[in-house]
């Protein structure tokens, strides 16, 4: 347990944030390269999307460490806590900001139209939304997963799952949502 050094911390989550979100910013980048294919530049300008992307997780994880740093826990405080954060992930899930960070992250999968700016410009803009929305849809979980430990792969993996769903999946209904936030709460119960 514990989050290590502040180093070995950060390559681990860019290391599985690339593994977990990007996957689900696919989508996205595809139709961003397809959008600017034949403009100069337009290969750097979808690897900046992606980067950019990335900073917005790195920055949220860099945040998390230095919150759960300054705590004082003990590692059965560690348990309960990675409980409750799983639990409050749950209920997190049914809150109106959820849902409209879910509808914008959806939304900005589709790019409509050319872009609008030159493509770097339009790359970190597309990138710092999409990824702002990501924040939004997904930081509860990834919460849990800093005080869960990364070194957990089958929790990073049941977690990533849970982020996949969220993002790749078509919008739940009402029930599916509560169901998910069930499922979230009998994790928490598992773990704590």
């Amino acid at each position: 347990m514990g989050l290590g050094s502040f180093e070995s911390f950060t390559a681990s989550w860019v290391v599985m944030m690339a593994a977990i979100m990007l996957p689900s910013a696919m989508p996205l980048v595809f139709e961003f390269g397809r959008n600017a294919e034949g403009r100069r530049g337009w290969q750097a300008a979808t690897g900046m999307l992606g980067a950019t992307y990335l900073s917005i997780w790195l920055a949220f994880g860099i945040a998390c460490y230095l919150v759960v740093s300054a705590l004082p826990m003990s590692w059965t405080d560690e348990r309960l806590a990675g409980g409750l954060a799983l639990a409050l992930a749950g209920v997190y899930g049914l809150t109106p900001l959820k849902r409209a960070s879910e509808a914008r992250c959806r939304e900005l999968c589709a790019l409509h139209g050319p872009l609008p700016f030159n493509l770097m410009r339009s790359a970190v803009f597309v990138g710092a939304n999409y990824g702002l929305s990501c924040v939004g849809c997904s930081a509860a979980l990834m919460v849990a997963m800093v005080l869960i430990g990364m070194s957990s792969l089958i929790w990073v993996v049941i977690l990533g799952g849970v982020v996949l769903v969220y993002k790749l999946a078509p919008a739940p209904s009402m029930w599916q949502t509560l169901m998910l936030s069930a499922a979230l709460g009998a994790l928490a119960i598992v773990y704590a």
